[in-house]
């Protein structure tokens, strides 16, 4: 039971280490495109040194999110049943927001 813990722990510093050199790079570049168009976004998104760390930034948001929220989970709720449902929506709905976030840039990079 104790290495569960110590692996999430480990995830979810990681994930944060991981975010923040992305966080800074998103504000930064969505700062110096404040003044862009929506066609000018959409191609400066499309090209290959943006999506990337764009998506980078997406899988480890959404994954230290559904960690964060895990804890939460089971450290308030404390009914096995209602604890189970509750962790399968929160991985549910990380997977779903996740993957519509990385088909959002895959298809703005293939119209582009």
């Amino acid at each position: 039971m104790s290495q569960k813990g110590t692996a999430h722990f480990i995830f979810q510093r990681g994930t944060a280490l991981v975010m923040i050199p992305l966080v800074i790079w998103f504000v930064i570049a969505l700062i110096s495109h404040a003044d862009d168009t929506r066609p000018e976004l959409m191609v400066w998104i499309a090209k290959p040194w943006t999506a990337l760390p764009l998506g980078l930034l997406i899988l480890a948001g959404f994954f230290h999110m559904r960690l964060g929220i895990e804890i939460l989970i089971d450290d308030y709720i404390h009914k096995p049943d209602t604890r189970g449902m509750l962790l399968f929506l929160n991985t549910l709905f990380a997977l779903i927001l996740g993957a519509v976030a990385l088909w959002s840039i895959i298809a703005i990079t293939l119209i582009v």
